[in-house]
């Protein structure tokens, strides 16, 4: 009963699409593609909230933003790509990720992957044109030992954006990673950038 009730939440999150004429109506805590982040942060938390996590990445071209908010009410953190140099702070990806809790409806990398795989069907089922590529799994090089590894699913839609839904199953002796479910809509343009 309680993957049901955490499943309906997330495929909550992608409800707004099957009434979308749009890609960009697509949202996550109420953000989506093309919307300004001045409409949901000050500036001074906008700028507060900039992460590095692509240093290997050509820089001067995206800015990563990590949000956590008491007011978020399907995800547990957000993450969120604009410009560089975007004084709008236009959005052009958007992550909602979940954690793992003992006591929650995700408990397990194998209730991750459950999730996975219905939120993968509904997609399909809501962009019918949409191309499928996964789930793989894939040896998260961020853990030197190989033992934390995610699995993905993505989808092509239209050519000019992506979906993916992944689960993160880091090793246990890595106290400063934390299992969890992550779902984005992002650019092509953008996608290309993290390639």
């Amino acid at each position: 009963m309680k993957k049901f009730f955490l499943y309906l939440i997330l495929a909550l999150s992608f409800q707004s699409l099957v009434k979308a004429d749009d890609i960009r109506d697509f949202q996550i805590e109420e953000m989506g593609i093309g919307d300004s982040l001045l409409n949901f942060f000050t500036k001074d938390k906008i700028t507060k909230s900039t992460v590095d996590w692509y240093d290997d990445l050509e820089k001067n071209m995206y800015v990563s933003l990590a949000f956590d908010s008491n007011n978020f009410v399907q995800y547990d953190f957000v993450d969120v790509w604009t410009r560089y140099g975007d004084k709008e702070f236009k959005i052009v990806a958007i992550a909602g990720v979940n954690y793992f809790k003992k006591t929650g409806q995700i408990r397990d990398i194998e209730d991750c992957y459950d999730i996975q795989l219905e939120i993968a069907k509904d997609i399909s089922k809501l962009f019918s044109n949409s191309i499928m590529d996964g789930p793989h799994t894939i040896v998260h090089d961020a853990d030197s030992s190989g033992k934390s590894s995610y699995t993905d699913i993505y989808f092509d839609i239209e050519n000019k954006h992506e979906a993916v839904i992944a689960c993160y199953d880091w090793n246990e002796d890595l106290k400063d990673k934390a299992d969890h479910i992550y779902i984005s809509l992002r650019s092509k343009e953008f996608a290309e950038w993290l390639r």
